[in-house]
């Protein structure tokens, strides 16, 4: 395309597209004379009305003013604050079509960046509940809610989800379908007591007021219930009298804790932590094991999806008896445990002194003797540890979005496991370690898409590789 034909497109120009496709992330992708545009929060098969807010010399980037055509497959939202909320961007798409967008995208993927040519990508596994299925949400407390239109009333606190790309900007909400109703109900009952109490949410801007967060934990198979409000300060005169009357009101509730933090930053972890009531924290289980979870440790939030994600990783390590098994980035040691089943001896690496900790008394308390936990930076800890533990014959990653580190990749390699398992929630960077991997002396076999995050733009997946020649 010549220069000038790109120059028909401008920053703050309203023109009409057809979106054409998802790209991984959500953004819908259409094209003007073979210019690409992105366009936030639609669904392919669009027509829609878009404004350009952003120009660059291969790429626009663009965000819809109306819908002009529904897609085909296009359904009304349950949600009320669908298209304000972060969360759920494509909970207008049927979900069945939900799981094709994202085993598409993968395979995009798959074979544009990681080159793997004609590879196949089975549906993505759809998850046990649609709906309802978070075991943790967190709501931050505001003192200006977003507002749909200019000439709302503005309201003096707020209670919900951040707004996509917006730290100090939340929309309120009444209901989030991702959680139980119980918890809705509690979400509701904290943020009234809030308001008549005179509660004076934190401000991110000017780092004034108290209340900051209120984060929700359920365990799916045990139904426990912990309630976690997030404060700059401990402040007894407010949280006793919240603690009396959430026990009155849902003597259900397990535990209520109190997490004080004084970062500038929006993080809801506390700095300190009071227990108000209960011990302080909730059991669930993964499969035949127990966890115990606190309010700042990490836990799948999809507890059943889990189940079928750790599945999917124990049959492609295909553990045979006598293996030497490496999890790498196992946090608290869910997968490890998994492992552990058929294993000879895991090794859990973890970068986070606190997750080890868990991940050593969640053995502990399984009876698990064969795993044991090492903390460190992979990058740095991995090549020392090689000189004294047995070598692996299976090596499980499950790293955090950027994927690998190249040293990593590198020492796996240079430890070359008859197999090795990737267990990715970025397909983008999984796509790019992956052609690393079997440029060198791996084969690959599978990529399952595993959808835990229904409605969002998501996606888990678990690779299987094989030692090229095994």
């Amino acid at each position: 395309m010549e220069e000038n034909e790109r120059q028909t497109i401008k920053k703050g120009q309203d023109i009409e597209l057809t979106i054409e496709s998802l790209a991984f992330g959500g953004k819908g992708v259409a094209h003007v004379d073979g210019f690409a545009v992105f366009v936030e929060r639609v669904l392919s098969g669009q027509k829609v009305l878009a404004r350009v807010f952003k120009k660059k010399k291969s790429f626009a980037e663009a965000y819809p003013l109306e819908v002009l055509e529904k897609a085909p497959n296009e359904i009304d939202a349950i949600c009320p604050a669908f298209g304000t909320c972060g969360g759920c961007r494509i909970q207008n798409l049927e979900y069945k079509d939900q799981l094709k967008e994202k085993t598409r995208q993968v395979a995009d993927l798959i074979q544009r960046v990681g080159g793997f040519k004609e590879f196949d990508v089975p549906l993505a596994l759809p998850s046990p509940q649609a709906f309802h299925y978070r075991n943790k949400m967190e709501f931050t407390f505001t003192d200006s809610p977003w507002r749909d239109h200019p000439d709302d009333k503005p309201k003096p606190l707020g209670l919900g989800l951040h707004i996509p790309g917006r730290y100090d900007k939340v929309v309120h909400l009444d209901t989030c379908y991702l959680q139980k109703s119980v918890m809705n109900d509690i979400m509701n009952f904290v943020f009234a007591f809030a308001g008549k109490q005179g509660w004076a949410p934190y401000n991110t801007k000017t780092h004034t007021g108290w209340a900051r967060n209120l984060v929700l934990r359920y365990g799916e198979h045990t139904d426990e219930i912990m309630v976690n409000l997030v404060t700059r300060t401990f402040d007894e005169s407010k949280v006793l009298p919240l603690r009396t009357a959430l026990v009155e009101k849902f003597p259900q509730i397990t535990t209520i804790v109190n997490n004080i933090t004084t970062r500038l930053s929006g993080v809801a972890v506390g700095e300190e932590e009071i227990i108000l009531y209960g011990p302080g924290v909730i059991r669930d289980r993964l499969g035949d094991y127990e966890f115990e979870i606190s309010a700042n440790s990490f836990f799948q939030t999809n507890t059943r999806q889990a189940e079928q994600l750790y599945d999917e990783a124990l049959k492609a390590a295909d553990i045979q008896e006598g293996d030497v098994v490496y999890d790498l980035y196992c946090g608290t040691g869910t997968i490890s445990l998994f492992l552990a089943k058929n294993a000879k001896q895991v090794y859990g690496f973890e970068l986070i002194a606190e997750a080890v900790k868990n991940a050593q008394k969640n053995a502990e308390d399984q009876h698990v003797s064969n795993v044991s936990f090492i903390q460190g930076d992979l990058k740095d800890v991995l090549p020392e540890k090689l000189e004294e533990i047995e070598p692996a014959d299976v090596i499980v990653v499950d790293p955090p979005r950027a994927g690998l580190h190249q040293n990593v990749v590198d020492d796996i390699l240079r430890v070359a496991p008859k197999r090795l398992v990737y267990v990715s929630c970025n397909p983008a960077t999984l796509a790019r370690d992956l052609k690393l991997f079997c440029e060198e002396k791996y084969e690959l076999k599978s990529v399952q898409p595993v959808d835990m995050f229904p409605h969002t733009t998501h996606i888990e997946t678990v690779a299987n590789l094989t030692i090229k020649g095994d």
